[in-house]
């Protein structure tokens, strides 16, 4: 029994051994394993496998881009105004050097094109191209084939709700990540 918990013990030994067991049943000291297997964490465990998965499913459907790939493509073809990189990386929730290397695969495939602006190397847009475009158009239906299959049967208000908490998440994770730059 640890040592801290012993003057919550009265009586004689019988009593005490009987209060150290009612303390664990009521009062129950909670180990590392315990935590883990809160809903908290075990809905980051699942999270972080939902994704893994995701990832791995669509890149085996996909031939000519990734995964990962796909995310900018996607996000550039729903952009009014062509980001910079930075933009881009914070759309996707990645870092710049990641969307960096990401739009050097998607440029050697000619489905973006980077654009400086004013003669400043550092000041870059990315433009989704015709090509990509056209991969757009052309794959739309075996996307809306892979989205009807991930979420048949289950009912639109789960969808909705899934969403809603998805998108709460991304903005705790937005202010997480806001702390940390600021050394908080």
């Amino acid at each position: 029994m640890p040592e801290k918990y012993q003057t919550l013990l009265t009586g004689g030994e019988k009593y005490a051994i009987f209060n150290y067991a009612v303390y664990s049943i009521i009062f129950r000291e909670v180990t590392e394993m315990d935590i883990y297997d809160t809903p908290v964490f075990t809905s980051l465990v699942e999270i972080s496998r939902l994704a893994n998965t995701l990832q791995s499913v669509m890149d085996m459907g996909m031939d000519d881009i990734t995964s990962r790939q796909w995310l900018p493509l996607m996000i550039l073809g729903r952009c009014e105004t062509p980001p910079n990189l930075n933009q881009l990386a914070e759309k996707c929730g990645i870092t710049r050097q990641s969307a960096k290397q990401l739009v050097d695969k998607l440029s050697e495939k000619k489905l973006v094109s980077i654009q400086r602006a004013d003669g400043d190397k550092r000041n870059i847009s990315i433009v989704i191209t015709q090509k990509g475009k056209d991969w757009g158009k052309v794959n739309l239906e075996r996307n809306i084939g892979f989205v009807t299959e991930l979420f048949g049967g289950i009912a639109q208000e789960d969808i909705k709700t899934f969403a809603d908490v998805q998108q709460r998440l991304l903005e705790k994770l937005e202010n997480i990540k806001e702390q940390m730059k600021d050394g908080g």
